[in-house]
Formats: structure tokens, C-alpha cells, sequence
């Protein structure tokens, strides 16, 4: 985590958040739209195992007619500040097993805290002129201790709400379902090493819900899960389950087996609402991305013209590798290997290709490949790099301490729930900063390369 707030400016950090509700609604009408799926994940599907994979089971499970009449989602769209335009460009949209809601939140509160303590709120959080009354016992000490109703007269310091708009999105979905003895599953990894970021989401669930938790790995699903013939209802053991909330399932990792695929197709059967559905889970793939923003594509689904010019704001240059626009997109790499890098269909950070890796891997572009043979590089998008400004921070790992130069990346989350035809949730559910050396071309901190960190808005 960082010490302290690092600054990001108070209109990009605005703009980002009036729009992801529009991606949010945008995920959800692409995941409904079986001819798009299936013609722009064409090239993706026979080129890379783990979408096709994710593919086939949402054919087996009766593709739209055999989905569950709800999407519940706990969505991330990720943001950088591209210096040069001012403009905060869309890194990715996360549709599955989005993280650090709860520990973004504390970190923020911890930033709170130590600002506070060390007298430095005149510093970091001048506060809104005071209204005068003489029940402030703040009154004209702007470094006076801090009480949790004096956070909202810390304009520049928002507060995070991820926590609670996690758990509470959750608990909609579960009251959706009207099945008050079942509980919410979590599905997570062998050995989770971000457990407590779960955790406190499910005590949340509890203490503000009183809605019950349990957690299984896939493997386990396997072994205990059971969905009933007639009814659909899923349960764990003897534990009714309503809700399916992935917390793993984003990457082949998590697919040693045939036992993880056998569980995720169970889910997916079952009658209990899924965060996400396959068919939202592949509404997240990078080719989507790349895709909704060419000319014309977001007309499809998106109605309203002032909405589309704000989601249009934030898209960055992304071009195809497949088809007869490949050609093109490798020659803009290879001419400009530093303003570009090359994405494959995956979560978790780590994945990306830039610099020297990046050419080599155009260089090895053959047009007459067919799909899947050596020189198709129809599994990868190329996008555009963003450069965001550089900040110093103080940055504690594994209990050092290290002054660095350093890149801040914005998460905001967003809470989403349809019921049939409706949209009953859809709002901007808090937001996540994570900060990485400037030298580092990955962003991801359970992948150990960046920090969780809060903004400093100016």
C-alpha cells in the first residue's frame, strides 16, 4: 500500500465515474446479444483454448434461451490519465471476479487516519468553508483530530464506499432470488492469498444483511455440488446457494482439471443467479473491447447521443488482429514499438506484451495463417499506450519502505443488477487506485506489481 494519497485530478476522476455506469449497462447488452458474441469472438474462439472453453459452456447451457433471467455484476472499469490528452483512457472493463473493493476501502480510511494524526489535514485535506455554527469543536484548527463526520468536509479526499456497494449488490441480488434460507457461494482459489478482501465483503453481507456466506474452490464444487433435476437449486453439501459470486474462474490457472470445467458448467446450469454469467464473463474479452470501439459499433447499443460521446471520450486506440485490418495494426506496432502493446483474452495482469516482446511477436504476423497456426495472432488486440503523469510516493511491501517514482491507475466499481427486462441496480460502486513504479509495464498488486493507494483529487 502507499503511506499517502497520491494526486489525480478532480475532472478526470468525474468523468470516469459519470461513465462507468454506462459500461456497466454496455456489458450487459453485449452479453444479450448472441449474433455480436459469436461473429466478434469468432477468431478468439478457435485461437484461444480458455475463451473457447468458457464459449462452450455457454452453448451447452442453452446459449440466451438457457440463461438465468437476472446479471448481477460487481464490475471494475479501469482507467489511466493519458497525459497527453488529459483524458482518462479505458484500460479494460472487468466483468469477473473484480477485487480489492474491501481492502481499497481501507486503505482510504487508513490514509484518512494517518493524515489526521499527523497534523497534516491543512496539507492533504483543506476542508469546505466552515458553515459558521459553534457545535464544531474543529472550528478554525484545520489540523484538528478527525471524526468520521467531518470526512465529507474533505472535498479533494472521496470517500470509498466499494466495501459496502459490494456486499450490498450482492445482498440485492440474493433478495432477488427470494430464497431466505440459501446462502451466497463464493467461489475461490487453492490457498487464497487475498482472502481477507473477501471476508470482510461477507461480513458486511451478514452484519448489514444478515445473509450467510460460504466459500468452496472449484475442485470442491466438483466433489460437493449438487443442482436439483426439477427445481435447479443449487446446493453445497447440505447449503441451499442463491447467488454465485466468482472470486476465481478468470484465467486457466484456476482450470488444472476437468473437475474446475465440470464445476463451472454446474453453476452455470443451476437456477442460482451467477456474478457473472458465462455470457458476461465473455462480454469482458478484450476483443469485445476493442470491437465497441470502432466507428458505428456502440450505436447498436447505446441509444442516447450524449451518453455515447461520454463513453467515446475514454477510448483508447484499439485495433483488430484479426482479418483484413491485421495487416494494418501490425505495421503501427512495428513502427512505434513503445506506443503500443499487445493484449491476449486475460485477467490478472502479467499477460501483456510490450517493447521487444511485443515486436517479436508481430514480426511472427503471416496474412495467410489460418486461425490457431504459428503467425495467426488473432488471439491478441493492439492498443494503444498510456502515458500517464509520473508522481513520487512512499510505498510500504513486504514491510519495507521505498520513495518511488511511480503511475497510478483508476478502478471504479460498479454495482448492477437486472431482473428480467429491468435494471434495478446500476451505480457507481466506489473506486480503486493502484500505483506502480514508473518502470513497471504491469499494474496488477496481487501479481506484485503495484500498490493499493486512494486519490488525492486537485
Amino acid at each position: 500500500m502507499s503511506l499517502l494519497p497520491t494526486p489525480f485530478p478532480r475532472e478526470v476522476f468525474e468523468l470516469a465515474l459519470r461513465v462507468s455506469p454506462s459500461f456497466a449497462a454496455l456489458c450487459d447488452a453485449v452479453s444479450r446479444d448472441d449474433e455480436f458474441l459469436r461473429t466478434t469472438l469468432a477468431g478468439v474462439i478457435k485461437t484461444d483454448e480458455f475463451t473457447r472453453r468458457i464459449w462452450d459452456i455457454y452453448e451447452r447451457c442453452g446459449a440466451q434461451e438457457g440463461r438465468h433471467r437476472m446479471e448481477l455484476g460487481v464490475l471494475r472499469s479501469d482507467y489511466m490519465l493519458d497525459e497527453p490528452s488529459g483524458l482518462p483512457l479505458q484500460v479494460e472493463v472487468n466483468t469477473v471476479s473484480t477485487s480489492f473493493m474491501a481492502l481499497s476501502t481501507r486503505v482510504g480510511e487508513m490514509h484518512r487516519h494517518t493524515i489526521s494524526r499527523a497534523g497534516l489535514v491543512s496539507h492533504y485535506a483543506p476542508r469546505a468553508a466552515h458553515d459558521g455554527s459553534d457545535d464544531d469543536d474543529t472550528a478554525g484548527d484545520d489540523d484538528a483530530a478527525v471524526h468520521d463526520d467531518d470526512f465529507a468536509l474533505w472535498p479533494n479526499l472521496p470517500l470509498n464506499r466499494a466495501l459496502e456497494s459490494a456486499a450490498d449488490t450482492l445482498a440485492a441480488g440474493w433478495r432477488a432470488m427470494g430464497e431466505d434460507d440459501a446462502s451466497i457461494l463464493f467461489v475461490v482459489q487453492p490457498h487464497e492469498r487475498n482472502v481477507f478482501d473477501q471476508r470482510l465483503i461477507a461480513q458486511r453481507l451478514w452484519e448489514a444483511h444478515g445473509v450467510r456466506c460460504v466459500r468452496a474452490t472449484l475442485k470442491e464444487i466438483d466433489q460437493l455440488a449438487t443442482v436439483d433435476s426439477v427445481t435447479k437449486r443449487l446446493r453445497l453439501g447440505n447449503v441451499p446457494c442463491s447467488v454465485v459470486y466468482y472470486r476465481a474462474g478468470y484465467a486457466p490457472t484456476d482450470y488444472p482439471g476437468e473437475e474446475e470445467w465440470r464445476a463451472r458448467e454446474l453453476l452455470e446450469r443451476s437456477g442460482a443467479v451467477k456474478s457473472p454469467s458465462a455470457a458476461m464473463h465473455l462480454a469482458g474479452c478484450k476483443k469485445i473491447q476493442q470491437a465497441l470501439a470502432q466507428p458505428g459499433a456502440l450505436e447498436r447499443f447505446v441509444k442516447d447521443a450524449g451518453e455515447m460521446a461520454e463513453m467515446r471520450k475514454v477510448f483508447a486506440g484499439l485495433y483488430a488482429m484479426d482479418g483484413a485490418a491485421a495487416a494494418d495494426a501490425v505495421r503501427l506496432g512495428l513502427g512505434d514499438p513503445r506506443g503500443y502493446v499487445l493484449k491476449p483474452q486475460r485477467e490478472g495482469g502479467g499477460n501483456n506484451l510490450y517493447g521487444d516482446e511485443l515486436t517479436a511477436a508481430l514480426r511472427t504476423y503471416d496474412p495467410d495463417a489460418s486461425p490457431g497456426e504459428p503467425g495467426d495472432l488473432s488471439a491478441y488486440i493492439l492498443m494503444q499506450r498510456i502515458f500517464p503523469p509520473a508522481n513520487r510516493t512512499l510505498c510500504l511491501r513486504r514491510g519495507e519502505l521505498a520513495e518511488l517514482e511511480t503511475l497510478s491507475e483508476l478502478g471504479v466499481y460498479g454495482g448492477y443488477l437486472r431482473v428480467g427486462e429491468t435494471v434495478v441496480l446500476n451505480e457507481v460502486g466506489g473506486h480503486l487506485l493502484r500505483t506502480k513504479a514508473a518502470t513497471s509495464d504491469e499494474g496488477g498488486v496481487a501479481a506484485g506489481y503495484a500498490v493499493l493507494d486512494s486519490p488525492l483529487l486537485y
